[in-house]
């Protein structure tokens, strides 16, 4: 799949789009429990819908980029 079929991965996304964007590949309950995890570590509440960049980025980093997305250099 070359770049131009894929979609640029976005700045910070909702838990609901993370889930989206990783379906294929994980569980949501997978999903779900390893961004609270992130989420607890930073002291940020479980209950925020946006995932705040370093998070989301911090949960790229550990399993990857979901399939159909780059990431811009």
């Amino acid at each position: 799949m070359s770049k131009k079929d894929k979609k640029q991965l976005p700045h910070s996304v909702t838990k609901s789009e993370l889930i989206e964007m990783y379906c294929n590949q994980f569980s949501e309950a997978k999903i779900r429990n390893q961004i609270n995890e992130i989420l607890k570590e930073r002291n940020i509440s479980k209950d925020t819908k946006m995932i705040p960049h370093l998070e989301f980025m911090e949960f790229v980093e550990t399993y990857g980029l979901p399939k159909g997305y780059y990431l811009d250099d």
